[in-house]
């Protein structure tokens, strides 16, 4: 191709601006929508690629088989360390605990993840400081490393050498800078302190402190033999247990212990199906957007190619002409290559504008830092996809005009296009008609879903409810003098506590209760105020619940749910209440089911007991909730001036639970959006070319006779036909995707097949919207002009 052909092509688009408009934005939309898919899926397949060796370091993964609802955890305890060191196998280990605390400076208060480390974490992974010593960072106990972006965060310069931050009163002095790693990265040096006592850690660790475990291999050393010596040591760790908690295994171990490679890590099926799976990601799903980008980009395309080969129709005497005075199909290929290359650069160029535009939005929507996916590497990538696009485009259009001889050309008739060409582009619009219907019935069944679970009756109203995390322990004396300060806010109609709150599944407690002549049962055990259920609004169902006259911190009263009752073998809940188990626990009453647990997981058997020293503060508003919320921050700032507030209405709590599935209802909507756009504008565009071609049928069926509502018909049913045809295509691919995703819930909401319904009902309008146009063009047509023409 020569500069010529390119200024040909320039010079066609300006004489058509609105066609080159059309053109161009489509296909721009296009490209920016399958940029920042791939910027996600880049994202998941490039996990951890900034550290060296990440092929051979492991993550040591633990599970507790003792509790009610087992699943794997990314730490493990912290112990382990030393039996790799001690183990004699070719293999390092390095540990690190996670802390979120605030840094104190001058007056600000900044949030900040602290690791707590050992002194060859950083060599562990080959990280080198950029300023200052490591060594020294991490072996004094006042000192502390922190990332470029960290320094620049807390100080406003990099070059933090020498500066002291406070962390819970307690001054560190930064000792070294360290490179910025990709946010795509697991292993966490924003903030580093030696391993040793800091006021923000608790006491002293001891061999039941968990914590982040790697360990690095030698090169094709097979880790059966590791995971062999890890689990033998938790074996015998576990065995100083008591013997009625150890049978809950069920004759395996208390404690199974895993390993799971860095490199793969972002794709670990055991930690993505535990409660921190949404750091995680499927492999399957990620898979699944990557396919969704290249078909976007695929629709997109076939929509500017059916653009092209109308262009290229209504170009027949200028090709004809062309051909006749000599033009080689060389030639008359490079300048079809050209055009389509023109058309498809700026469209290039344009998507890389709005995905750029766009990327902070679609970051916050799929919660992924994906900036650094917008890399000069991945633009020059973009570019040359842009490039091979428009090559591959330009592809048809030529075909059309070369297979057109210079004799029809030149008076104007024939189009080029073979019938296998037809039923190419005619196939391409079922598909695309396919492909949205089966989004927008995705979209309509996750959103469904989402709302349906974030907006069930928890077992009580949380309208008038805040949730309050004080830090520290319940038994701190600034804890309970804080609990004291809040019932005397203005507003406030009661304060209790909990251990955790009603939504929240972070914590479990479990305990082993023995009835004579029965194997141990394992509850879900709660501890609560006296005045728990009565600051939440909750009756019980049988007996009484928690009364502050009746209970105290520490009594034998217990309070079940109806499953807890049933576990623990009484014939009924009505039969449990009054009776005694254990050394002197007496069942007071039946407590309603509460959601403690998403509808993602089966409820469980709970067991309520009183005990005060707690930390979590559950505050009933009387008056407006936003008036409570500030007094609650101001007292907040009397009783822990070194913390930021951590305050958060109880209704909220329970949407947090589903903003993954919130996200993916967003992610698949506008996906429904740009595919649906796509395809009306296909069919929109296959309108008009079946129109122009079939220009002379159409007259000639007028001339002998038929109406204007004959030939909407005509036209109608032809389009209607792929309609429907594109239903039948995605119909099944809906209904199978959203089954699947059904299943991870042990609760549905009552849709039944209404989101396959209302898709097929919103496609057949876009349908309908986009050939009503040239169907009435077709009724209208005049019959000597077309014959004119």
């Amino acid at each position: 191709m020569k500069l010529r052909d390119f200024r040909i092509g320039w010079r066609l688009l300006a004489r058509q601006p609105g066609y080159s408009a059309v053109i161009v934005l489509g296909l721009a939309v296009g490209f920016a929508a399958c940029f920042l898919l791939l910027a996600l899926v880049r994202y998941a397949f490039t996990y951890n690629d900034a550290i060296p060796d990440a092929g051979r370091i492991w993550l040591v993964k633990e599970r507790a088989n003792v509790l009610p609802r087992p699943d794997w955890q990314p730490i493990a305890t912290r112990d382990l360390a030393r039996t790799v060191r001690d183990s004699g196998l070719p293999v390092s280990a390095t540990t690190a605990k996670s802390y979120d605390v605030a840094a104190q400076l001058d007056s600000r208060l900044v949030p900040l993840t602290v690791q707590v480390a050992d002194g060859d974490y950083l060599g562990f992974f080959g990280i080198r400081a950029l300023e200052g010593d490591t060594a020294a960072a991490l072996a004094r106990p006042d000192g502390i490393a922190l990332s470029r972006e960290t320094a620049t965060r807390l100080f406003g310069d990099p070059h933090a050498l020498g500066k002291v931050v406070r962390i819970a009163g307690q001054p560190y002095e930064v000792r070294a800078v360290l490179p910025d790693l990709p946010a795509n990265t697991s292993v966490d040096i924003d903030a580093l302190v030696g391993a040793g006592q800091h006021s923000f850690a608790g006491g002293a660790p001891n061999i039941w402190t968990r914590a982040t475990v790697y360990v690095k291999t030698a090169p094709d050393f097979e880790p059966g033999a590791l995971q062999a010596v890890l689990q033998e040591a938790i074996n015998q760790r576990d065995a100083a247990l008591p013997l009625r908690l150890r049978q809950l295994a069920k004759g395996g171990p208390v404690s199974s212990i895993g390993l799971a490679r860095l490199s793969d890590l972002y794709f670990d099926p055991d930690l993505l199906a535990s409660r921190s799976g949404r750091r995680y990601g499927s492999r399957s799903g990620v898979l699944g957007l990557a396919a969704l980008a290249v078909l976007i980009l695929a629709l997109a395309t076939a929509n500017y190619v059916n653009l092209a080969a109308i262009r290229t129709a209504a170009r027949r005497r200028e090709i004809g002409m062309r051909k006749a005075l000599g033009v080689s199909p060389g030639a008359l290929a490079r300048q079809f290559m050209a055009e389509s290359l023109v058309v498809s650069m700026a469209a290039t160029v344009i998507g890389l504008a709005l995905a750029w535009l766009v990327l902070p939005l679609f970051s916050t929507l799929v919660n992924r830092p994906l900036a650094a996916m917008m890399s000069t590497q991945a633009c020059l990538l973009m570019l040359a996809t842009g490039a091979a696009t428009g090559m591959l485009a330009g592809l048809y259009p030529y075909v059309l005009a070369r297979r057109l001889p210079a004799s029809v050309a030149l008076q104007g008739r024939g189009n080029g296009e073979t019938a296998a060409g037809a039923r190419l582009r005619r196939v391409l619009s079922v598909l695309q008609f396919g492909v949205a219907i089966a989004l927008i019935a995705a979209t309509l069944a996750v959103g469904w879903q989402t709302r349906y679970a974030s907006q069930a009756d928890p077992g009580f109203d949380p309208a008038h409810l805040l949730v309050v995390a004080a830090p520290g322990g319940g038994t701190a004396p600034a804890a309970q003098a804080f609990r004291d300060d809040l019932a005397r806010l203005p507003g406030v109609a009661g304060v209790t506590v909990s251990d955790e709150a009603i939504g929240r599944d972070g914590m479990k407690s479990t305990v082993a209760i023995e009835r004579p002549g029965q194997a141990p049962v394992q509850l879900e055990f709660k501890a609560v105020g006296a005045n728990f259920f009565k600051v939440y609004g909750v009756r019980p169902l049988l007996g009484r619940l928690f009364d502050e006259s009746l209970d105290r911190s520490g009594a034998d009263n217990v309070v079940l749910n109806a499953r807890a009752a049933q576990a623990l073998g009484y014939d009924s809940p009505e039969a449990a209440v009054g009776q005694v188990f254990g050394k002197n626990s007496r069942i007071v009453g039946i407590v309603p089911e509460l959601r403690f647990q998403t509808m993602k997981q089966q409820p469980g058997p709970i067991m309520f007991r009183v005990r005060e020293e707690l930390n979590v503060f559950t505050v009933r508003a009387a008056g407006d909730l936003a008036a409570v919320r500030n007094a609650i921050e101001s007292a907040w700032t009397r009783h822990f001036p070194n913390d930021p507030p951590d305050i958060e209405s109880a209704a909220s709590i329970f949407a947090q639970n589903y903003d993954e599935d919130l996200r993916l209802a967003k992610i698949l909507g506008l996906a429904s959006i740009v595919a649906t756009t796509l395809a009306s504008f296909g069919i929109y565009v296959l309108a008009a070319y079946s129109v122009e071609r079939r220009s002379r049928e159409i007259v000639l069926r007028k001339l002998h006779g038929a109406r204007g509502r004959d030939i909407s018909r005509l036209v109608g049913r032809e389009f209607g036909v792929l309609v429907a045809l594109g239903t039948l295509a995605g119909l099944p691919l809906a209904w199978l995707g959203i089954e699947r995703y059904l299943a991870g819930f042990v609760e549905r909401a009552p849709m039944g097949q209404m989101p396959l319904v209302l898709a097929f009902a919103l496609i057949a309008a876009v349908g309908i919207a986009a050939t009503t146009r040239q169907t009435l063009r077709a009724a209208r047509m005049s019959p000597a002009l077309a014959l004119k023409d």
